[in-house]
């Protein structure tokens, strides 16, 4: 690897924490690349200019928007997610919001949880309970029916939060920027494991946990923990060529998962052993979430494209070139492949062939007139 690959993560990194850090100055924000969310039929999303679409996932045809005038919340890196017909996302604003799923309109109760930070990590709802984590460097549990607090006080990390937390069979695993991948109780918010894992380098991935084990990258390795005890599964961990800012996903026994090199690798969740004779190779990075449905992987690239690829070969199966870098991860439901592009569009496509569904404007919501069939 050459000295300019390997300064290369170190440098985005440097460019992505100097904007977070320009915001909390007064600069313009972030855009941010929050992800598409599907669920009833209903595509949801955050944009570039700070709002929360949800549009009709068969044609893109608007439903509604908030905020509903003209002001924004900032860079939304926050994926919303939908639980008891309620929308959840975090936001710049410092604020955690719940939203009718049907209307957009504010849960009764909830005027938005404030955080001591912006809002980067998209959160968790399971139980009656959203937990998420925010740059102030806690985490935090709130009652999804009232908008308090749940935990006495929110968990401190020693750094950031940017990566999800995930929420597996009675334990909350989140990593922080600290370099510690922690395992928590959800209903008080206290340690699990004797001691969080320290893995050495920024955490920024959320966890993926199968089987018993905690699949997360950091730096450029790709670790595999024992869930109750936080104890290393594998003999060594699994060492990519480039960092890791790619949420893992783990299919039959895979973990699939991209790099800031424009690698996607497939490894053995048990071993940590590459199942593909090469990883696929993109032409930018790749920070979105590789997605598997019926045995296609699906993602976006900095290279402008959407990619299926085969998960037994390897190999492309179609790609879709839009008309700028995509760090958002898809969402596949409906024989569609739901992804934003920096470009401000939200584009549909058919799973099975790549070809253009519809486009909708993510700085208004509108749809674009699609060429039939276009690639």
């Amino acid at each position: 690897m050459t000295m300019i690959s390997r300064a290369r993560p170190a440098l985005v990194f440097v460019i992505l924490a100097a904007a977070f850090l320009l915001v909390g100055c007064g600069a313009a924000p972030a855009t941010g690349w929050s992800s598409a969310t599907v669920a009833n039929q209903t595509v949801y999303f955050g944009s570039q200019t700070g709002k929360v679409f949800a549009v009709n996932a068969a044609d893109g045809a608007l439903k509604w928007k908030f905020p509903k005038d003209d002001r924004s919340l900032g860079a939304m890196y926050s994926t919303p997610v939908v639980a008891d017909s309620t929308v959840y996302f975090g936001a710049f604003d410092k604020k955690l919001y719940a939203l009718d799923a049907a209307t957009g309109d504010p849960k009764p109760g909830w005027q938005g949880f404030a955080a001591g930070n912006v809002i980067v990590a998209s959160p968790v709802a399971s139980g009656g309970v959203v937990y998420f984590g925010s740059d102030d460097q806690k985490v935090y549990a709130v009652d999804a029916a009232t908008g308090q607090m749940k935990w006495s006080a929110p968990f401190e990390t020693g750094g950031q939060v940017w990566a999800d937390p995930a929420l597996t069979e009675g334990i909350l695993y989140v990593g922080s920027l600290d370099h510690k991948m922690y395992a928590l109780d959800p209903a008080t918010g206290k340690l699990k494991w004797s001691k969080p894992f320290d893995a050495g380098g920024i955490i920024v991935t959320k966890p993926a946990v199968v089987n018993g084990i905690v699949y997360f990258g950091a730096l450029s390795k790709l670790y595999a923990l024992d869930a109750q005890t936080g104890e290393p599964k594998w003999r060594e961990p699994f060492v990519a060529e480039s960092w890791i800012w790619s949420n893992p996903s783990v299919v039959s026994g895979v973990v699939y998962f991209g790099s800031l090199g424009g690698q996607v690798y497939a490894v053995d969740a048990l071993t940590g052993a590459a199942k593909w004779q090469t990883p696929f190779k993109t032409g930018n990075s790749v920070r979105s979430a590789i997605v598997v449905d019926k045995g296609v992987a699906y993602f976006g690239s900095d290279d402008y494209k959407v990619y299926a690829v085969d998960v037994e070969s390897g190999k492309e199966k179609w790609s879709y070139k839009t008309e700028n870098r995509i760090i958002a991860s898809p969402a596949v439901a409906n024989g569609m492949v739901y992804i934003p592009s920096f470009d401000q569009k939200m584009y549909a496509l058919d799973a099975a062939d790549g070809k253009l569904k519809w486009v909708v404007e993510t700085v208004n919501g509108q749809r674009v007139t699609p060429t039939p069939g276009a690639r």
